[in-house]
């Protein structure tokens, strides 16, 4: 495709100031609300999920598809994440999980140190963006079936529980060594296949695991705790131990932060509904954004009514600005080209961020509580013609990131060069 003109870049977007200001929006300080929100992009697409454990760890990948050239070392999915992040706009994060520690010799992983991560940090360092963290609870011989925080078997579960401390300890470095907070994410797969007859048996025990975890209490400005349930899983379709429910319970007594990850819900879910109604009772809430077709698929974000509504229900709630809620992405799909995944994912979820930043929703606050309910709908639509899109551009222009689909051509190029000579 050709270049977009530079010129008509400008244009479009000094068109789309005044439109948005006749609404009462001031575009430029949504812009620069935009730069202040970063996107956490998770490590995991670029190698499937295989980690650098090796043989003796996780190291299969879990994911459907071939697509040739899969990163096989920290130096690659570090050279492929600075390659996308190079393609999108917009403030970064990078999100690891306990299997990509790189340890100068080898170590369990609940002995790892945030020292086995440090060209991780120095990586970070160098895109100025921040690191989230995740512990890796699966796909170890300390496993217990499915099980590990809620593991009947003591020695097994204290394995596990080591993990979790170390887990919150790496990622408390990492804040420090970042200046920019770190969400520590923990989610496990513990669940039964079929019908299970005491629930409250494995219940009780995660939750005294999850209390001895959380014990040590660390700087919240530094590093956030969030819990992640989910409503099943593969081999766990009768019953998860680590439900929404049983999370929300524990983060509100417990303090601890809330993680919705948008592919976890029955697909009749409105995820976008559930902001409003837990905000007040948590101090840190993390979006992870993924994408389920008919169930926790984990396909590539894409823009659209659910991206839209989750985007614009946290700004309308007021966790953007109040610097409460983090967003990452979660997706993996090796049927297509890796970098092309990663870098539609980003930029449809940065283009819906900016996009609920423009949003006028004051005009539709103040029609509904004058109860012109004609108005607000009739307003709602006419918000769809504003020009977010011009904005993104003009972003994409300034900051020297690709526009609109220019960066596809330049994914390609990298992919003929680097990656299909692995």
């Amino acid at each position: 495709m050709k270049e977009m003109n530079e010129n008509n870049i400008i244009k479009r977007y000094e068109l789309a100031v005044q439109r948005y200001a006749d609404f009462g929006v001031d575009a430029g300080e949504a812009v620069k609300k935009f730069a202040a929100v970063p996107i956490s992009l998770h490590c995991w697409q670029g190698d499937d999920c295989r980690g650098f454990e090796g043989d003796d760890g996780y190291s299969g990948g879990v994911i459907t598809g071939n697509f040739p050239g899969w990163a096989r070392n920290g130096e690659e999915l570090r050279a492929d994440i600075a390659k996308v992040l190079s393609l999108c706009p917009g403030a970064k994060k990078i999100a690891l999980h306990t299997i990509y520690a790189e340890p100068k010799v080898k170590k369990e992983r609940s002995e790892l140190t945030a020292g086995d991560f440090s060209d991780w940090v120095k990586f970070a360092n160098e895109q100025s963006a921040g690191l989230d963290y995740n512990g890796t609870y699966y796909g170890h011989k300390m496993n217990d079936g499915t099980l590990s925080l809620s593991s009947p078997d003591k020695k097994k579960r204290e394995f596990w529980v080591k993990v979790a401390k170390s887990s919150r300890r790496i990622a408390y470095e990492f804040g420090r060594a970042t200046g920019k907070k770190c969400i520590n994410n923990t989610w496990i797969a513990d669940g039964f296949k079929d019908t299970v007859a005491d629930k409250r048996y494995y219940r009780d025990i995660l939750r005294e695991s999850l209390d001895e975890i959380f014990a040590e209490k660390y700087d919240k400005k530094v590093m956030a705790d969030t819990l992640e349930g989910k409503l099943f899983g593969i081999g766990t379709e009768s019953f998860v131990v680590g439900s929404y429910d049983f999370y929300l319970a524990y983060c509100v007594k417990n303090n601890v932060g809330y993680c919705f990850d948008s592919g976890h819900y029955h697909p009749t879910e409105d995820v976008s509904d559930k902001f409003s109604a837990v905000y007040w009772a948590l101090d840190d809430i993390f979006l992870h954004l993924s994408r389920g077709v008919r169930w926790d698929s984990d396909h590539v974000v894409i823009g659209g009514d659910e991206l839209n509504n989750v985007m614009r229900a946290v700004k309308r709630t007021g966790l953007l600005e109040s610097g409460r809620l983090q967003i990452g992405l979660d997706f993996f799909d090796a049927s297509i080209n890796r970098i092309c995944a990663w870098t539609t994912g980003l930029r449809s979820a940065s283009r819906t961020l900016l996009a609920a930043l423009l949003e006028p929703a004051p005009l539709l606050f103040k029609a509904e509580k004058e109860g012109d309910l004609t108005k607000r709908l009739a307003l709602n639509e006419e918000f769809k013609a504003l020009d977010a899109d011009a904005v993104f551009d003009y972003i994409c222009l300034k900051t020297g990131v690709p526009c609109s689909f220019d960066w596809f051509a330049s994914a390609i190029e990298y992919t003929d060069n680097v990656i299909n000579k692995r």
